[in-house]
């Protein structure tokens, strides 16, 4: 079977864009930048709220910064905060700001910084990082430029989680920076941000560094790309790539982050073969892996996965690996196919597996594999629209800061219903505790019980891609897969 044909009519439609877009091209200075983010679903760009798409959420982090932030290799660095300490348990972080002012000229104190995040951290509560900022006890201001953010119990990544574009601040609508909003006009245009207590001198030029931002489906994006019109491009996902493919980037250009997340099939519906956690195992058995990844165009190092929570964060002595993981693929075969025979045998048909899915060249080639491997076993699967009532979902996300804490809560019954309130009560007790290595411990003893439960069947590492030329400036693969928008014209967070 062609695997790759599905995504033909996507490749008519790319030329067609590119066409369109051919009189856009834009002679590149290294000073002025034009960025477009790729966005499946709503564009506007709008960076107040909590639920941010991507291009919001760029455009928050560059006029408005929390106390640190990430710079292009998804380090932490300072932002609002010049240095911090943080106490031998774990539970209090100490900041001094630097001596800086907000966009309307008043000055950034403490006071003012504390008040702004307890409002913050309760407005996440209805966010991504809904779980992450209820571990915040207090947060004080102790002098004109220090604050203390105190914890109820460890959180080893919490500076990750202070560093998400999420976390910027805004004092009655006013930020302070990296960049400032130049104009509306043709896309959002953003450029150095100065102090208005700054006197200008006479004659004195504005900053001619600038960066365009815009958001748009992917084959508009990557024809902008092609016809010159953009120079970087943000946001990518597995389901994009054949369009990549077919518009013909350069290798050079398609630029992969190594990230850590979620790439599978999570159980939100769970009847008649599929409410038994043996029988989901055979969809993790069945899946062909290696040869579902190796469909996809231009990605040549995809990392297909079989647990939860990355190696890299293991606990030593403590295997999560499923049962049959060491088993050759026919031999799965060969056990799936004989173990639906017997249920068939005594239970009766099994409904096909409904199957939420992106209406999206790369999503088809995803579906048609699972699709094959299914029926290799002797089930079947269709797929539906992200909107209708399905068996499974796709869950496509990537980690916002290394922990075993944030894999594992995804699938407690906050998220689906298909859970384990027994692995939830454990996940509770892991965050209390205040041990690292107890902490540690717990979170993996709780991941062999979710690989048990099957409510999420892992396929692969997330997929996140941008097309930038080699050389760029300030721009860097990274594994947060996060790309500020300053360092492209050489301004810095601070």
């Amino acid at each position: 079977m062609n695997f790759r044909s599905t995504f033909r009519r996507n490749s008519i439609f790319a030329a067609f864009a590119v066409t369109m877009l051919g009189a856009c091209g834009f002679a590149g200075d290294e000073d002025q930048v034009r960025v477009t983010v790729v966005e499946d679903g709503e564009t506007r760009i709008n960076p107040i709220g909590t639920r941010l798409n991507f291009a919001s959420a760029t455009m928050r982090a560059s006029i408005a910064k929390g106390l640190v932030g990430l710079d292009e290799e998804g380090r932490v660095v300072p932002a609002l905060a010049a240095r911090w300490i943080v106490s031998d348990d774990g539970l209090s972080y100490i900041f001094r700001l630097f001596d800086a002012r907000w966009d309307d000229g008043r000055e950034i104190t403490a006071e003012r910084v504390a008040r702004l995040l307890r409002e913050r951290f309760v407005e996440l509560r209805n966010s991504r990082l809904q779980h992450d900022v209820s571990v915040v006890d207090e947060v004080v201001s102790m002098t004109g430029r220090v604050i203390e953010i105190k914890l109820d119990a460890p959180h080893p990544n919490f500076l990750q989680l202070l560093a998400q574009p999420e976390m910027g601040l805004f004092r009655a609508g006013h930020g302070a920076g990296p960049m400032r909003l130049l104009s509306e006009d043709n896309g959002i245009k953003l450029t150095q941000f100065e102090e208005p207590s700054q006197e200008e001198k006479d004659g004195e030029e504005e900053d001619e560094r600038w960066v365009s931002l815009r958001s748009e489906p992917a084959a508009t994006a990557i024809a902008r790309y092609r016809a010159g019109g953009a120079q970087v491009v943000l946001n990518g996902k597995y389901h994009h790539l054949p369009l990549v493919d077919a518009a013909d980037i350069s290798s050079g250009d398609l630029r992969l982050d190594p990230v850590a997340g979620l790439f599978g099939l999570r159980f939100i519906r769970a009847n008649g073969f599929w409410a038994v956690p043996g029988n989901r195992e055979i969809l993790a058995m069945a899946i062909n892996r290696p040869a579902l990844l190796t469909s996809f165009p231009g990605v040549s190092a995809w990392q297909s996965r079989l647990k939860i929570i990355p190696e890299a964060l293991d606990v030593e002595g403590i295997n999560a690996y499923p049962d049959w993981a060491a088993m050759t693929m026919q031999d799965r075969i060969v056990f799936a196919r004989n173990h639906v025979s017997r249920w068939k045998a005594s239970e009766g048909p099994v409904m096909p597996l409904a199957i939420a899915l992106p209406d999206a060249a790369g999503a088809d080639i995803l579906f048609k594999r699972i699709q094959s491997d299914l029926r290799r076993v002797g089930l079947d699967a269709r797929k539906v629209a992200l909107n209708q009532r399905a068996d499974v979902q796709l869950l496509d996300e990537i980690a916002p800061y290394d922990s075993a804490q944030w894999f594992l809560k995804q699938f407690t019954c906050m998220k689906t219903t298909v859970c384990l309130n027994d692995a939830d009560s454990r996940i509770a007790e892991a965050d209390a505790a205040t041990n690292l290595q107890i902490k540690a411990r717990l979170y993996a003893e709780i991941e062999i019980i979710l690989i048990d439960h099957y409510n999420f069947i892992p396929i692969a590492v997330p997929i996140r891609w941008s097309i930038a030329r080699q050389g760029q400036r300030g721009f860097a693969v990274n594994p947060r897969g996060w790309h500020p928008l300053n360092p492209l014209v050489g301004i810095p967070i601070s």
